[in-house]
């Protein structure tokens, strides 16, 4: 049975299949500098990071906001139990930095992290130099949590 690498990074429908090298030069760079860094050496406790880049953060909210409310009314007599709105739970459970936002599931220690990168492209920054910078700030905010050696680019 073969087995991914923990860390993974797609794009999502947007972009053009002409960036597959790209995602793939940069999974493999990733999970080299984790591996560097003896981020698996413990099999009990890898922690796995699936990355998504997308053009914008508001327009992944957007999307992720409009999922969320197609089931709110199915669990709106729950929120007014008392319980919180889907938008204000998925607002607590997502970290949202300057390009990039993740939510860390601490039960399966998987991160999901989208990455954007219109905002490099438009800044005139390396785009490839400013992706890996922002996929290292997710790596390290949930990988210093648990005590690990911080990744560097």
């Amino acid at each position: 049975m073969q087995q991914g690498f923990p860390i993974t990074v797609a794009a999502d429908g947007q972009f053009s299949s002409s960036l597959n090298p790209l995602l793939t030069q940069l999974e493999m760079w990733l999970n080299f500098q984790a591996l560097k860094a003896d981020w698996y050496s413990n099999e009990a406790f890898i922690l796995s990071f699936n990355f998504t880049l997308v053009r914008s953060l508001a327009e992944k909210a957007e999307h992720l906001t409009s999922a969320q409310a197609d089931t709110q009314a199915g669990i709106q007599a729950e929120s007014e139990k008392g319980e919180e709105s889907p938008a204000v739970d998925l607002e607590k459970r997502w970290r949202v930095e300057s390009g990039y936002a993740y939510q860390y599931d601490s039960s399966k220690l998987t991160t999901t992290a989208f990455i954007a990168v219109d905002d490099l492209a438009r800044g005139g920054v390396g785009i490839e130099q400013g992706i890996k910078a922002r996929l290292i700030a997710v790596a390290n905010a949930v990988g210093l949590k648990h005590g690990l050696i911080a990744l560097s680019e």
